[in-house]
């Protein structure tokens, strides 16, 4: 009758705490770095996400489609997303600069403001809110 007991108290809180997870929390939760050294993989789940995401929000109340959000899945998502969308940033920016014409030098402009010396005041002149003549 002990062993019953001792079993039961131990089996109890074993059934009771695996209750509330499910398949999608039990996947392991992938960082952008990963996502960037399997930049296949992160495509695959971003194109799957979008479609998921707007079923999501289409079918879940608010507080469930949020949970979903931060569970394992929902950040898998965001961040295959984020790495996905990066990447295509940063494709197009490297195919626009190889396509675009060698880059002139750059133009020598006036010196700031602060360092050129304000205008002497004639006497009839009167300083207004505008005028400094302390450095900026």
């Amino acid at each position: 009758m002990k062993s019953q007991i001792c079993a039961a108290l131990i089996v109890v809180p074993v059934l009771a705490g695996c209750e509330g997870s499910s398949a999608q929390d039990a996947s392991p939760m992938k960082t952008a770095t990963y996502y960037t050294q399997h930049l296949q993989e992160a495509r695959q789940v971003a194109a799957r996400c979008k479609l998921m995401d707007e079923q999501k929000q289409r079918s879940l109340s608010v507080v469930d489609y949020q949970e979903w959000q931060i569970s394992n899945e929902g950040v898998n998502c965001q961040t295959a997303l984020s790495v996905s969308e990066a990447d295509s940033m940063r494709e197009f920016v490297l195919k626009q600069s190889k396509s675009s014409a060698p880059v002139a030098a750059p133009k020598v402009s006036a010196p700031p403001s602060s360092s050129v010396p304000p205008a002497p005041l004639r006497n009839d002149q009167k300083i207004t809110s505008t005028q400094s003549f302390a450095p900026v």
